[in-house]
């Protein structure tokens, strides 16, 4: 049977690629046997793929040379970086060494650690720099304040790191947990990963404080209840947003809820109403008095409501 030109040069790209079905592929190479121009057209396909691969190739080629020369010159900066930082620590070894003094010599290696982690480890990382600076910066924190607390005989060493560890969570555990090596690990938990981890930094740093001071049990029973009502707050947020199965109304009238009563909760504990203004309405010949805590809570946990039932009735029309 015979063909059309037209109809084979549109099979052409499929037969060259080898994705055309068998039949499409006799039909093809039977007519290419009796027409050239066809020939012709395919060898001239061929070729033009054969070009694009080399440029293909080349480009490829060019850019990986390119990323080469990029990281050794990164890394040699990086060398040099780290060379003039350690000609302070060189000079005050040796003045140290003269006048007999190392002690203060280890605080300025030390200290010199924290610029070396924000310009010298960006460049020598060959991947994931936010990561490797952020950690970098962490550790020679927490080595200049346990060489501090060291050389002046200091207590203070843990409640101060996990001080410091805390508020660097806080601020970049949120970008931490988006780097790739660990996003690819927690997947969809990158959230809850971040607040755990500023929940059990935010403990340790309670904790040590405690320990640090001798504090009685006092300290942990008043400091449990200052923590608990924020850190469950913080939960049930997190918590709520993530859930799949409620709506944005469900989830916005959990979250209102939750928020109303924490505030009371709140405020039967550390007594907030008597330290503001009150405010009263006089009805049934009585005056009826309120603090502004209470009322926002109200308003809160009646906003919730609303948006509860408004929920339970847009489910139910879509049900319908």
């Amino acid at each position: 049977m015979k063909y059309n030109c037209d109809i084979i040069r549109d099979l052409l790209p499929l037969y060259q690629d080898g994705v055309c079905s068998e039949s499409s592929s006799i039909a093809v190479e039977e007519h290419l046997a009796e027409c050239a121009a066809c020939t012709d057209q395919l060898r001239a396909m061929r070729q033009s793929t054969e070009i694009e691969t080399s440029i293909g190739l080349e480009r490829e080629s060019a850019l990986s040379s390119q990323a080469k020369f990029f990281k050794r010159r990164s890394a040699a900066v990086g060398a040099v970086l780290a060379g003039v930082f350690m000609l302070p620590v060189l000079i005050c070894m040796i003045v140290g060494l003269a006048t007999g003094g190392i002690s203060w010599v280890l605080i300025v290696l030390a200290s010199m650690l924290i610029p070396a982690s924000l310009a010298a480890v960006p460049l020598l990382a060959p991947e994931n720099k936010a990561l490797w600076t952020l950690g970098s910066f962490a550790v020679s924190l927490t080595l200049l304040l346990a060489v501090c607390c060291i050389i002046t005989g200091g207590s203070w060493f843990f409640t101060a790191a996990s001080a410091v560890l805390f508020g660097l969570s806080v601020i970049f555990a949120p970008f931490a947990v988006r780097a790739k090596p660990i996003a690819s690990r927690l997947g969809s938990r990158k959230g809850i990963a971040a607040l755990g981890l500023d929940t059990l930094l935010y403990i340790l740093m309670m904790l040590c404080i405690g320990l640090s001071g001798g504090l009685s049990a006092r300290y942990y029973g008043l400091s449990a209840m200052i923590s608990a009502p924020i850190l469950l707050w913080l939960w049930a947020l997190v918590l709520t947003v993530r859930c799949k199965k409620l709506g944005g109304l469900f989830k916005a009238a959990i979250i209102l809820g939750t928020t109303g009563l924490i505030m009371i909760v709140c405020d039967m504990i550390f007594g907030i109403s008597t330290f503001s203004s009150l405010i009263y309405i006089d009805a049934f010949d009585r005056r009826f008095t309120f603090s502004p805590l209470t009322v926002l809570a109200v308003i809160c946990l009646f906003i919730g409501a609303v948006m509860a039932l408004a929920g339970l009735i847009t489910s139910k029309n879509r049900r319908k």
